[in-house]
């Protein structure tokens, strides 16, 4: 659209690549996705290309061939090529009152509806003036052209929040008060210590990374609350970077979601199984579930067991509820049967009668899947029973006094995390440990300032990889195009389309109770 010749004829020779499916985009109204897949793919309404027009000649191509974002770029915004600039055709520059004066002198009023039809199906200017011939003419029915319309519309918004010419500005959310205050402090100055060595060198692409906090406050509400003014207030952000969640990472998802929000995340702790639910959030390291299934790999290929040989006593809930039936199929697709289920719910369920029944079913291996149940507790109701299976410990759920179990445990509790010390090349630890000191953190959660010093390396990788033209759409796509990135303090990371967890899967670490000791034992096991 509206584009000069040098790009307009090298996008003929452009296969899009850009088709998308049918039905409404994540943030998008049915009409804002119809209008991106005509100005992205040249897909119109009726899933078919509609005709285009190129040249005095009115060559006809279909509109795949010569979409819109070709030559404007996916922004809108025009990209410069060949010594040319296509002109900005979102919908606040198309409808300017004081109208425009081309680089070949050409000049007219400000666009609107109908003058916009005419210039994308005629070829003419709201003054008469012919446009480059290089320009094609969309043959678009009524409604693609609406369509058309209102993702002009959305473009300006999209790229307005959190980005301009100078600057990126990146979210967080942390708790800056209370029990976890020094947390959420600590990882503040890293972050920001981290985005001042980035602007130092140059910032990315000539934009200046620029940190803003909201408070994580303990009540879930007021936190959501919190981060949706830090969106919506003043310049907005573009993405965000660890965010700390727990206890309301769905309804991040679908914020981040109806935001069309990028969000580059430590660990994922619930399961979110509905549909498509994430399509936003990008977790670096596996959770509960994740290493629940690979401790019940272990059971499995190491212990020799067979499923009905594996309990599951999962916390109460619907996250739960999903969550061990996560791990039951991942068993059952190995084949063997299906895993016992227990739910144990805090102050109703009756701890000793569990582990008499799962000692009676023959259970030899148990998986504590979730926080209500304390190790702790439940070696003690073994112990009583004079019963001592291997104990299956996902790494958020095994609290400090694992340790302490009962010694007939000794040597039968193993636990899964999702990266080790032994991850950390030399030379990028030593950068990490320099970073705390020019942040002034002298101590902390390491575990969360690795992973929050990680996740800022993805952030600016992907925002290299997107390029000049950022947009948040263009960021999402950066991410799912990520193998084996080496942060050098984790395992690799690798998305794709469907995949949100870059490192998935874990190590299996025995507790030694009678040294008090971990000790890591075998290789990372993978979970693709």
């Amino acid at each position: 659209m509206f584009a000069n010749s040098a790009a307009a004829l090298r996008a003929i020779f452009l296969a899009s690549g850009l088709a998308v499916a049918g039905g409404a985009l994540a943030g998008l109204s049915d009409e804002q996705a119809a209008g991106k897949r005509l100005f992205e793919g040249g897909i119109g309404i009726s899933g078919e290309s509609p005709q285009a027009q190129v040249g005095s000649g009115g060559l006809a191509l279909p509109a795949s061939a010569l979409p819109c974002a070709n030559c404007h770029g996916p922004d809108g915004r025009g990209r410069p090529e060949g010594g040319v600039t296509p002109p900005d055709i979102r919908w606040s520059e198309l409808v300017k009152p004081y109208g425009h004066v081309h680089e070949n002198r050409r000049q007219h009023g400000p666009f609107n509806v109908d003058s916009f039809r005419i210039a994308v199906t005629e070829g003419l200017d709201p003054a008469g003036n012919r446009l480059d011939q290089a320009m094609p003419r969309y043959l678009l029915a009524a409604r693609d052209l609406d369509n058309l319309q209102a993702y002009l519309k959305h473009l300006e918004k999209r790229a307005a929040r959190g980005v301009d010419d100078t600057r990126v500005r990146i979210g967080t959310l942390l708790p800056l008060r209370g029990p976890l205050a020094e947390a959420g402090k600590s990882v503040r100055r890293l972050l920001e210590a981290y985005f001042a060595r980035i602007n130092a060198e140059g910032g990315v692409y000539g934009r200046q990374l620029e940190l803003v906090v909201a408070e994580y406050v303990g009540d879930s509400a007021l936190s959501v609350d919190n981060l949706t003014h830090l969106l919506d207030d003043g310049d907005g952000v573009f993405a965000l970077l660890s965010p700390f969640a727990a206890g309301f990472e769905r309804r991040l998802t679908d914020l981040a979601q109806a935001r069309d929000l990028p969000v580059v995340a430590p660990v994922v702790l619930e399961l979110d199984n509905r549909p498509a639910a994430n399509t936003h959030v990008f977790h670096l390291l596996s959770g509960g579930t994740e290493l629940a299934r690979v401790l019940a790999d272990y059971a499995r290929d190491t212990l020799e067991l067979d499923n009905r040989a594996i309990a599951l006593v999962q916390s109460a809930g619907p996250a739960w509820d999903a969550a061990a039936q996560a791990v039951a199929s991942h068993l059952e697709r190995r084949g063997g049967g299906s895993p016992q289920q227990v739910i144990y719910r805090p102050g109703l369920s009756d701890l000793d009668a569990i582990v008499g029944e799962l000692e009676t079913d023959g259970s030899k291996a148990v998986i504590l899947l979730g926080p209500a149940l304390d190790p702790v507790d439940f070696g003690a109701a073994a112990a009583r029973a004079d019963w001592y299976p291997e104990l299956l410990l996902p790494g958020p759920f095994a609290s400090p006094g694992v340790l302490t179990l009962p010694p007939g445990f000794d040597r039968k509790v193993f636990v899964s995390y999702p990266s080790l010390p032994s991850d950390r090349e030399r030379p990028v630890w030593q950068d990490y440990v320099g970073l705390l000191a020019e942040a002034g953190i002298e101590r902390g959660p390491h575990a969360t300032l690795v992973a929050s010093f990680a996740g800022a390396e993805l952030l600016v990788e992907a925002l290299k990889r997107t390029g000049r033209e950022l947009s948040r759409d263009s960021m999402v796509v950066g991410l799912e195009k990520v193998q084996g990135f080496e942060s050098g303090l984790l395992p690799p990371l690798t998305y794709n389309t469907t995949r949100r967890i870059g490192a998935l899967g874990g190590y299996i670490v025995a507790v030694d109770l009678t040294k008090q000791v971990y000790r890591p034992i075998g290789p990372w096991h993978s979970l693709d």
